[in-house]
Order: structure tokens, then C-alpha cells, then sequence
């Protein structure tokens, strides 16, 4: 029995260890087999025409990141980001892209929305920025999935809080 209550302690040490894997956790330099062991499959990953790798963690919906990381051919990595910030989104190119390209950019969104009678749905990005909780809001058509528009607004979820607390 002691041995089992030893084993079962083991394991889950490791499992809240493993938890706690995160993207700020990885510098520059390290290996893209260390990053994939400690964080999972990646929500995308991109084999660039300079023969680098470029992966995205996207932290949604709790989290209000996406990271970006990208290793060089021998597997090192030589940039990371996070990609919810206002100075990327200039990248989302209304009528050129579409839903996976957008995917490919941020990785999973926090939420998707359809809008039947308009012929649309939307992935929702929650980030903060400048001491603010924003949501970046990316429009596709539901019929090409070609980007729309985007937007960025309050984050609803802030809102959603706002509306429980009692005076």
C-alpha cells in the first residue's frame, strides 16, 4: 500500500509539473523537440521557404496570448512572441486571407460566433494591452471563409464579470 501511495504521489507531481509548462518559460536556443515535449502539439506549425519553422501556442480561451516561435533548421529556437498585440494585426489582410491563414496566425480562438443571416462567423482573440483587456474580432465569409474585417473592442468577457457584482 505504501508503495502505491508513493507511486501515486510520483505521478502526480509530474502531472502538476507538466501543467506548469509554459511559453514564457522557453528562450532562444532551445529545441523545438524540448518545447513540443513540454507544451504539446502546437495549434499550428509552418515549414517557411527559408527552411525555418514557425509554431504557434495559442493560451486561449483563459489566457490572453498567442505565441509565436520560430526555429532555425537545426532545430534551435531563434524567435518567440506573443502575436495579441496591436503592431500584428496589420498582418490580417481583409479579402486575401481566409480561416485557416488566420488560424495558421493565432492559433485557436477564444470563441467563434456564426451569424447565420448575414453569412459570416467570427473567431474572437482576448488580449491585453496598454493596462486594457481587449478582443480582437476577425469576420470570415461562410461560404469562401475569406477574411472580411477585423476589430478590436472591449473584451465582453470583462463585461460578462462586471455584470455579477452586486452593490
Amino acid at each position: 500500500m505504501l508503495k502505491f501511495l508513493k507511486l501515486l504521489i510520483l505521478s502526480v507531481s509530474v502531472g502538476l509539473l507538466a501543467a506548469c509548462a509554459h511559453p514564457d518559460l522557453f528562450k532562444q536556443g532551445d529545441s523545438y523537440e524540448t518545447v513540443v515535449e513540454k507544451l504539446g502539439t502546437p495549434d499550428s506549425r509552418q515549414l517557411l521557404p527559408d527552411g525555418t519553422l514557425r509554431i504557434v501556442y495559442s493560451m486561449q480561451p483563459m489566457g490572453q496570448a498567442s505565441y509565436v516561435m520560430i526555429f532555425d533548421k537545426q532545430g534551435k529556437m531563434i524567435f518567440k512572441d506573443n502575436l495579441l498585440q496591436q503592431k500584428y494585426f496589420n498582418k490580417i489582410k481583409p479579402k486575401i486571407m481566409n480561416e485557416k491563414d488566420i488560424y495558421e496566425m493565432f492559433g485557436h480562438p477564444c470563441e467563434k460566433w456564426t451569424y447565420k443571416l448575414l453569412g459570416e462567423h467570427t473567431y474572437m482573440y482576448r488580449f491585453s494591452e496598454g493596462g486594457f483587456d481587449w478582443a480582437l474580432w476577425v469576420d470570415f465569409d461562410n461560404k469562401t471563409d475569406e477574411v472580411l474585417r477585423y476589430v478590436i473592442s472591449i473584451d465582453p468577457w470583462t463585461q460578462r464579470d462586471a455584470d455579477d457584482l452586486k452593490f
